[in-house]
């Protein structure tokens, strides 16, 4: 059932990771190798589309690919007809009956998988040709990998490329030892990585204290009992756009506040001494990423989203210098709003 918990060890039986518990397939029966999850809440119809297209046009049959999506209660109905003129019976449609949010719809996906592989593409992401042949044909050469992942571009809400992921190495491999790069710097969108039905079975699902940082806890996680298998050619891109959950976590300071709670979580189970230095590195990048982001926001006269980014990276590392940085960008901010609110009332004063 959903609600059952598994315990994990990391990295012995010292320490145990509640997270909830998903329940292994019968394997006696066929199954396909790819179970492509997409999970909707209100989806933009017409970044849908894209997704859905974007995965029919490597379409390798029913036998070989099952394709599922997954409304998590929206509002104004699952789009069913939708999907329907798109893709006829191809593409499954389930509807949950209440919202879930999105670690308990992600888990839902992996539940109703039925593949040897998941794939968890979002609704306005997209993966190009070829993803899933090269992912498999990598899998199969390096069959002890738990987890594969291609380079990924980065795309505005047209589609327009900005940047491109970090070249992990430049030819087909295993990624050893993935936990500190992880840490450091930002290696991993869900549309560029695929996860072995079994390591979600041994490892449990995604963490539903999380509502940010549960993807980049859940790679740490796999990463630190299995490897890798990476593709360096660019075959996935992930959208951000101002109706993005991630905009409006960056707008509200929650994404660095959960990212604060996730190093909390995965410092425990990561080895004694590892899991404090790594804590401690991932504190100073996150509180670093804030103060740039309020920066950024209070450049484009957003002063809440500013603010708001300003407590979180505090929240994440309090220093002096910081809190005396962190008073220098408050006074810009309160200047601004100062000036914002002088600048009609000096126009309609003038003769």
């Amino acid at each position: 059932m959903r609600s059952k918990t598994a315990t994990v060890s990391y990295p012995d039986d010292s320490v145990v990771l509640k997270v909830p518990k998903i329940n292994s397939l019968d394997t006696s029966s066929p199954r396909p190798f790819w179970s492509v999850m997409i999970p909707v809440y209100n989806p933009p119809l017409p970044y849908l589309e894209e997704t859905l297209r974007c995965v029919l046009d490597q379409d390798a049959g029913a036998d070989q690919m099952q394709i599922e999506v997954i409304d998590d209660a929206s509002p104004n109905g699952a789009p069913t007809e939708f999907i329907r003129k798109l893709a006829g019976e191809r593409v499954t449609v389930h509807c949950e009956p209440r919202n879930l949010g999105l670690a308990r719809i992600w888990n839902r996906c992996i539940e109703r998988a039925r593949g040897e592989w998941v794939h968890i593409l979002h609704q306005d992401d997209l993966v190009f040709p070829g993803f899933y042949q090269s992912l498999r044909s990598g899998v199969q050469k390096f069959p002890q990998a738990g987890v594969a992942l291609c380079r990924h571009a980065y795309c505005d809400e047209s589609g327009h490329w900005h940047r491109l992921s970090i070249l992990e190495m430049p030819s087909p491999g295993l990624l050893q030892n993935f936990v500190e790069p992880l840490v450091t710097a930002e290696r991993v969108q869900c549309a560029a990585i695929a996860v072995r039905r079994s390591t979600y079975e041994q490892l449990g699902g995604f963490n539903p204290d999380l509502k940010h940082a549960l993807d980049w806890e859940m790679w740490i996680r796999i990463a630190s009992k299995f490897p890798f298998f990476y593709e360096p050619k660019i075959l996935a891109c992930w959208r951000n756009h101002p109706g993005a959950t991630a905009s409006r976590q960056i707008r509200s300071g929650e994404n660095i506040r959960d990212i604060a709670k996730a190093i909390g979580i995965w410092r425990k189970y990561l080895p004694e001494g590892e899991g404090q230095r790594l804590a401690e590195i991932a504190a100073n990048r996150f509180s670093y990423e804030g103060f740039w982001m309020a920066r950024h926001l209070l450049g484009q006269n957003d002063f809440e989203a500013s603010l708001n980014q300003l407590d979180a990276a505090l929240a994440c590392k309090s220093t002096f210098r910081l809190q005396l940085s962190a008073a220098k960008i408050r006074a810009k901010v309160h200047a601004k709003r100062i000036l914002k609110w002088r600048q009609p009332r000096l126009a309609s004063a003038s003769p």
